[in-house]
């Protein structure tokens, strides 16, 4: 197969394929949910490698095909495999579980994840869950969750849990293009390459937006940011409701880049305040104090009255929130309401999406430090770029503990030329253990001659069409090492005496 990155995988590549090529004759599908960041471009790429996903009634239809694909099913394998994005910590639920009738439901302008033709008309059809999606890292909590529980744990029945990056992405600003009456914001700055808009914001004028001092279109830093007055009246910052990959890429840049930024509490109040990210993770357990950190899911003052030790969340320079349940419904919300502003994966916002709205350029460390006076689009390559600050070390015994890739895997803060500073990996989180169907089909090796095509030089095009990049040779020389580690890779040794994933 001309796509299968096969100096990577060597023989295991072959015999992957060679299972999936006699599994085509029985039904050989594989299923999994979570992130809504990567949800278009899995989509394609799964289209592309395998049978293109018809979607049903009622349902998303069928994606169109990727400009840089040759033709559905591009293997010759047929089959197929579905995704249900329904956010990331959606994701991790169902992965924990093992259970499709804990999957969410996607939104209404998802990618479709059902196909009639194979007759699955929802979630609960699917034969099973096999991998997820997620832009959030695993942390301490959910190996916690994994290990616990004994005989019953997931450890148990599943072996252990595997994460590995998939793409890169950016986590792009995008705004109304209105103010807050209603009028077209003045945004004299030009465009970047690679950009759709002028409008700057520095990293004290994204701080001051994202923690609710900023609140006003003619705020003087926003001015002088941009020469002269945007505009006036409110601005609305868009967020997250859900448990969401795309939040906690947002949130983990946030509080690493404005811990030391100051500014005015609000236009009309000059006491010098902390711009500091100030809302707290809502899954941090109340016996710990309250920190702000980057999270899938925050205690924005919107969205809880009090945070979940009772206290109340604070909103002291009076910022206004709104807020929505998946990607597509938050661009949504962006789109309506004036003077609004929020943040999606780059493939929700122009120049991606023909027709999609605008996003501003971000200041990055290295623009701060050096003065440069420049400020980063959100791009496939300042994404790279941010990324490459960040570099595996691993051994045999830390490459299987699915915290050190998350330790490893993050770059809040990057400081190199031209790296955008909102970016990050969105990961695939799997099974050591797999079943085989009745029907002969293991739906891990199904799933895996998938990922060599996803690390191939077949998909490159694919990944840039929608705005994404491809993982790095060095995090993918570690990838395949673990999945092909004897005693700790997925249908290892270590797999003995469990019952594995279905």
């Amino acid at each position: 197969m001309r796509n299968v990155k096969a100096l990577l995988m060597g023989s295991v590549a072959f015999a992957a394929m060679g299972v999936a090529s006699e599994s085509a004759q029985a039904q050989s599908y594989a299923f999994g949910a979570g992130a809504t960041f990567p949800q278009i471009v899995y989509r394609q790429l799964m289209d592309c490698m395998y049978d293109q996903a018809q979607g049903s009634s009622g349902k998303p239809g069928p994606l169109a095909k990727a400009a840089n694909c040759t033709g559905f099913n591009t293997s010759g394998f047929g089959g197929m495999v579905l995704y249900a994005p329904t956010g990331s910590g959606n994701g991790k639920l169902v992965l924990r579980t093992n259970d499709k009738t804990q999957i969410g439901t996607p939104s209404s302008s998802a990618p479709p994840y059902t196909s009639a033709n194979i007759n699955v008309f929802a979630t609960t059809d699917y034969d099973g869950v096999q991998f997820i999606g997620s832009d959030d890292v695993v942390n301490a909590a959910d190996m916690t969750a994994w290990t616990t529980g004994g005989t019953t744990s997931p450890q148990s029945k599943f072996g252990n849990l595997i994460q590995i990056p998939a793409v890169i992405g950016a986590v792009g600003l995008g705004f109304n293009g209105k103010d807050g009456t209603g009028a077209n914001l003045n945004i004299l700055p030009a465009t970047p390459t690679g950009g759709s808009s002028g409008l700057n914001l520095s990293r004290n004028a994204l701080c001051g937006i994202a923690s609710g001092h900023i609140t006003k279109w003619n705020n003087p830093i926003l001015t002088a940011l941009n020469g002269g007055a945007l505009g006036t009246g409110n601005i609305t910052f868009v967020h997250r409701t859900d448990g969401s990959g795309t939040t906690f890429l947002f949130t983990n840049a946030l509080v690493e880049q404005c811990r030391y930024e100051f500014g005015p509490n609000n236009e009309t109040d000059s006491t010098v305040v902390s711009y500091a990210f100030p809302w707290t993770d809502r899954a941090q357990a109340c016996t710990t104090p309250l920190v702000p950190r980057g999270a899938n899911q925050v205690n924005w003052p919107d969205q809880f009255a009090t945070n979940q030790c009772g206290a109340a969340n604070p909103n002291p320079g009076g910022g206004t929130f709104a807020n929505a349940s998946g990607s597509g419904a938050l661009v949504s919300l962006v789109t309506s309401t004036n003077g609004a502003i929020g943040y999606a994966s780059t493939d929700f916002w122009l120049p991606v999406r023909a027709g999609g709205l605008k996003t501003a350029n971000i200041q990055s460390q290295w623009d701060i430090t050096g003065a440069t006076g420049k400020f980063q689009p959100p791009t496939v390559a300042g994404a790279q770029k941010a990324m490459a600050t960040a570099i595996p070390q691993f051994d045999a015994a830390t490459r299987a503990n699915p915290l050190t890739w998350s330790l490893q895997g993050v770059a809040p803060n990057p400081v190199v030329a031209g790296a955008y500073p909102i970016a990050g990996f969105s990961w695939i989180e799997m099974y050591q253990c797999y079943q085989t169907h009745s029907n002969g089909n293991n739906s891990y090796l199904w799933f895996k001659t998938w990922l060599d095509f996803v690390y191939g030089t077949g998909s490159t095009g694919i990944f840039t069409e929608n705005g994404f990049g491809q993982v790095p040779a060095v995090w993918q020389n570690e990838i395949y090492a673990l999945l092909n580690d004897a005693a700790n890779g997925p249908q290892g040794s270590g797999c003995s005496g469990k019952v594995g994933a279905y």
